[in-house]
Formats: structure tokens, sequence, C-alpha cells
């Protein structure tokens, strides 16, 4: 049979030994003196700090170490005196300094133990600068974050559907590097407007943004435009020369479009460019040292083409480096409805008349095939918003090959008259309240979320 007093005992000793397991996992010094202020206990963080050790401390009064020079001053000896927590910095014969805090411990309201605590000031400086620095590319992330929305905002651009939000989550990224981009789609899919979001959300965005149709300019001409000339270059040439479109982009962007018309002969010369990042007029022999940010675009099957050696295969690799395909509009329907309602929007501003869409319409037009993508939706909106007379547009106002769309009344049914009832609410509410958070309280939603639905259906608040 176990004794009372050995079970305590027992008990005792295992407390003490996970008080010491705590007190040397602390990251802290930790130096603890009695009421007379002779050390009885060191952790190891205390001696690493310190550099001094056990042997030279315990059993030492704090008046000691002062006297001998091992601290410069004696902390225990004014929390002694002034009975409260006292903070100072302590130099230590390392050469250290300190930051030590003496806090007394009272049993039964007599001084028992003083504990000091001590943090390494250089630790304490390295951390700070590390938190400085976090702070600052935080503070630097969000200045960007936000940038990088009321850029995209701006840009009125539509990614409802997994595949755009996909490609919209892709631009912080791409924004951020000088790489050569590679947007790949059918006519209309938004080729162009992805490029100016790029280079309106990249650190380029107060330089120019220069677009170049290469299927638009008769080859000869496009030379002459993209690269500039001198004097007397050919019959015709001004007088005094002329800079290159890639010369005008300087630090900014050159979008090339249809990038798969590119001449042969204008291939290679800029593939030098892009190689050498000089830039050398018509009719001269200085190269000109250039920096931009080369992004193209074509709806043509480039791999094809360079089998048929219609393209250059160096020239493919160049500007391969972000390649982004942006699918057609038959591929992600989850946009046309948005991009329907953003354009009718637009237009009721635009036109300063403000129509609505049946569901019945909504309907048809998210399933039509779209050959024309984004442009040809577009088009066919503005057509039947200026030719119809009522403010609702109903089946009849469509064009005849739009309206052969019909599809069961089955299909999409809840959702497309869900959203447009939901759009029509929150259009009404916007118009009637002060503010944007007027209106929240009002319909009971949190303002992010209004202001996301807004978004989504093109309300301008």
């Amino acid at each position: 049979m176990i004794e009372t007093e050995q079970i305590k005992h027992f008990y005792h000793y295992e407390d003490c030994l996970e008080l010491e397991a705590a007190i040397n996992a602390c990251h802290e010094g930790i130096y603890i003196c009695d009421a007379d202020l002779r050390c009885v206990r060191i952790n190891a963080a205390y001696t690493r700090i310190t550099g001094l050790t056990e042997d030279e401390l315990i059993g030492k009064t704090s008046i000691e170490l002062e006297q001998n020079g091992i601290i410069s001053k004696a902390v225990a000896v004014i929390v002694k005196n002034e009975k409260t927590v006292i903070s100072l910095i302590q130099k230590f014969r390392s050469g250290k300094d300190v930051l030590v805090t003496g806090t007394p411990v009272y049993k039964d309201k007599t001084l028992f133990r003083i504990v000091i605590t001590a943090r390494d000031l250089s630790e304490l400086n390295q951390l700070e600068n590390q938190l400085s620095v976090a702070k600052e590319k935080s503070e630097r992330y969000l200045r960007e974050l936000s940038l990088y929305k009321e850029r995209l905002k701006g840009g009125k651009i539509v990614a409802n559907s997994h595949q755009m939000k996909q490609i919209i989550n892709l631009i912080p990224k791409i924004s951020k590097a000088d790489s050569p981009v590679l947007l790949l789609g059918e006519s209309g899919t938004g080729k162009e407007v992805l490029a100016r979001i790029i280079h309106e959300t990249s650190h380029s965005a107060d330089s120019p943004f220069i677009k170049v149709n290469c299927g638009a300019i008769p080859g000869d001409l496009l030379e002459s435009e993209l690269f500039g000339y001198v004097k007397g270059a050919f019959t015709g040439a001004n007088e005094k020369g002329k800079p290159g479109l890639i010369e005008i982009s300087e630090n900014g962007t050159l979008f090339l479009d249809e990038v798969g018309e590119l001449p042969l002969k204008l291939q290679v010369k800029l593939l030098r460019v892009l190689q050498d990042f000089e830039v050398t007029r018509l009719g001269s022999t200085t190269a000109k040292k250039i920096k931009f940010r080369l992004i193209c675009a074509t709806n043509r099957p480039l791999k094809e083409m360079m089998e048929k050696g219609d393209f250059r295969e160096d020239l493919f690799y160049r500007i391969n480096v972000l390649p982004i395909t942006i699918p057609p509009l038959r591929e992600r329907k989850d946009d046309i409805i948005p991009l329907v309602l953003n354009t009718t929007e637009r237009l009721s501003i635009k036109y300063g008349m403000r129509k609505k869409i049946s569901p019945d319409v909504l309907q048809i037009l998210e399933n039509c095939h779209w050959p024309g993508n984004i442009r040809e939706l577009e088009n066919v909106i503005e057509r039947i918003f200026i030719m119809t007379d009522d403010n609702m547009i109903k089946v009849k106002d469509l064009p005849s090959n739009i309206a052969a769309n019909k599809v069961r009344k089955e299909v999409y049914t809840l959702k497309d008259k869900l959203q447009i009832i939901e759009k029509d609410i929150i259009e009404d509410m916007v118009k009637q309240s002060a503010s944007l958070r007027e209106a929240s309280k009002k319909l009971g939603v949190d303002a992010s979320t209004l202001t996301r639905k807004c978004q989504k259906y093109g309300i301008y608040i």
C-alpha cells in the first residue's frame, strides 16, 4: 500500500518535471532569484541570449553580478525596492544589449521570488524588420489587388463561366511579367479586351498600348508602320522620317492582332527585334535599343501554318511563352445572359432609354450557336434595342435567324427568370437609394454582396 505522503511526493515530483520542461521550452530567457536576490534557476534560452551559464549565476546575488561587471544594472534590486514590474535595457559582459523585465512574486504577502524575462534586442530588431517587410509586402499586395480589381472592372469583362474565371485568375500573374503573351481563340471572343486588361493591370499601365492589325494593312506598308523609316528611305517618305509603332510602344505594350497574317519577311524582322531588343528603321543602319511587352492574338492555327511553312517555327516559340486560349461563346453559356444584361444596361445609358429583355428572349439567346461570338451577340442586342419600340424586348423583336433557336420551355426555366427578377429588383433599389450602403440595407444583404451582383448584371452604381 503506497502511503499518502509518498503519493503527494510523487505528484509534486511530476509537477516539478512539467514546470522544468515548460521553462526550458520557452523562447524567452528566464532568470529566477529568491527574496535575497540569489539566483535559483535559469533556462536554456537565458544562456543563449546572455552567454552566461548556470555555473556563473546559480547561487550568486544580483548585487554580486553587478559588482563583478557581469551585468550593467541589477533589475532585481530595483524590483525588490520598488515592489513593482520593472523593464530596462541590460548590458551583459558578452556585449549584448538585452531587454529585461523583472516581476515580483509574492507568497502570503511576502516577496518570494523575482522572475526576470530576457529578450535579445538584436532578435527583436530582426523580427521588427521582418514584420516591417511583411507589412510593406502586404500593403503593396493590397494596393496592387485594389488597382487590379479597379482596372478589371473598368475593362467591363464578363467572367461568369468557369473557363473565363480561370483565365481572369491568371491575369495578376501574367501582368507582373514582361514575357510575350499569345491569345488564341475564334474571332470575336474578346482577345483585344483581354490584351488591354493585361496591359492596364501591369506596371506599364501608364505607358502606351499600341494595337496593330496585321491583317488589315498591306505588307509593304505594314513594314514601315511597324519599324518606321528615315528621311529618303523610299519614294513618298516623310522628309523628317517617322518612328515605327514598335518604337512608339517603348516601355508599354505592342498588341499584334491577327499575327498569323504577318508576312514571312516581317516575321524574320520581328524575330530579330525580340531576340536583340533592338529596332532599325527602314533606310537606316543604326539600331535602337527598345523595351516593350508583346501581346499577340490570332484565330488561325499557327501550328498547322508552321507545318506548311506559312509561319516561322522560331517566331512561334518566341511569342508562345504565355499562351491563353479563349473558348468560344457556345462553350461558355454561363457568360451569355450576363453579357446580354451588361450590353443592355450599357445601351440604356448610351441611348438614354431603358429597356428590358424577357426571360423567353434570354432563353433563346443562350441557346444560339453565336459563330461571331461576343461581337455578334453585342451587335444583335444593339440592333434589337434600337429597332424595338416597346420597353420590353420580346421574342417577336428578334431577327428571324435568332428566333429560330427556340427551345423547349422546360429547359433553362427557373434560373434565368430568377436572374431577371433579381436584376430588376436590385436596379430599382439602387436608383431609389442615395448610396450603395443604403440600398444594401433595404435589400437585407451585405454591401459587398450587392456590389458583386451589380457587377454581374452590369448595373452601374
